[in-house]
């Protein structure tokens, strides 16, 4: 069933640089992230089909209106708050900006235009501008961003699982996202049970982005097209047991961080929620049903829950919808979610 498509854009600039790398032969690693204060994955350097164990993080951001003019540069503002988490990353950060009518790429190192920047010009870094010349391709990744990724240091996974426990939030998002960035850490169970601790957290982007990361091991149990090595297969297998188990509390928590969900396409993260509550589905129903006739809750919300009480199975839905519809507290998601695939 498809509700209505979001983030379009910006999941076409995620697509061109997963191609991109694909055809050097390096790996990418992307992240979902609830807020828009983070990086949106990594590029592990792959030379001679081996891994060099060099990394960098990546900020995407796509879209013609960051070309303004001619076109002949990639212009997009920033704060202070966003260079200093990026300059201070656990490994470097480059932006990476994509025009979707010209389906070219533009990059640069954060770190190494802040500080020509601060060389030659007193004020403040307000914009990143990259020239449409220093495009990003294979050959890019073979030069340029391999000489600005470095070698992970496997002490960052036990920092990042320590920060995950401290009493600071920040810290404990920055941990987090230690943890999720890193290629070593991801292939360990205990990355998982961090997420899983921090769904719950009683700081919002924190608890966004361990859900999201929770629902990346659980959605390997229903991505038919994805590929599981004998170490996700473990993590594979605790996060089913662990979404068995899940509280009340955390299903209506994994709902809530999921308003923008789509059932459709290769990057919605309909996988995500139906991983998550399938497991403990007979637990989930009277939180799902409170939620779909809840008028106070976001409509995509209220949607989402219903259309898996249906097991996500649009005969299913389509033949309940007229005894659907005669409910008073439903009708009304009913008609948003028709309206959505007329």
């Amino acid at each position: 069933m498809r509700f209505e498509k979001t983030r379009t854009v910006a999941n076409a600039g995620v697509i061109y640089v997963q191609k991109v790398v694909n055809e050097h032969g390096s790996i990418f690693r992307p992240v979902h992230q609830e807020n828009d204060l983070g990086v949106d994955g990594s590029i592990e350097i792959v030379e001679a089909e081996e891994s060099s164990g060099r990394l960098v993080a990546v900020q995407i951001k796509s879209g013609d209106s960051y070309f303004p003019n001619s076109g002949d540069e990639f212009v997009m503002d920033v704060d202070q708050r966003h260079l200093d988490y990026w300059l201070n990353y656990s490994i470097p950060v480059i932006v990476i900006g994509y025009s979707p009518s010209r389906d070219m790429a533009v990059w640069i190192s954060v770190g190494e235009y802040v500080r020509m920047e601060r060389d030659f010009n007193s004020e403040p870094v307000k914009q990143i501008r990259i020239p449409a010349d220093c495009k990003f391709d294979a050959d890019a990744l073979s030069r340029g961003v391999t000489s600005v990724a470095i070698v992970s240091d496997p002490g960052l996974v036990l920092k990042g699982i320590s920060m995950c426990l401290s009493d600071n939030a920040q810290e404990r998002f920055n941990g987090l996202r230690i943890l999720t960035i890193l290629p070593q850490s991801r292939c360990h169970k205990i990355t998982c049970l961090m997420a899983h601790r921090l769904m719950m957290d009683t700081d919002i982007k924190t608890a966004g982005s361990a859900v999201s990361l929770f629902g990346f091991y659980a959605a390997l149990n229903v991505r038919l097209w994805a590929t599981v090595g004998a170490e996700q297969h473990g993590q594979c297998v605790l996060a089913f047991e662990l979404c068995k188990e899940l509280s009340l509390e955390q299903i209506s928590r994994v709902l809530e961080f999921h308003d923008d969900t789509s059932f459709d396409g290769f990057l919605s993260r309909g996988d995500e929620l139906v991983g998550m509550i399938a497991p403990c589905l007979d637990r989930a129903r009277g939180v799902l049903n409170a939620t779909a006739r809840d008028a106070d809750k976001p409509i995509k919300r209220r949607a989402n829950a219903l259309y898996l009480l249906y097991h996500c199975d649009d005969e299913q839905f389509r033949e309940a919808c007229e005894a659907l519809r005669g409910d008073d507290e439903l009708r009304d998601v009913v008609d948003w979610i028709l309206s959505r695939n007329a």
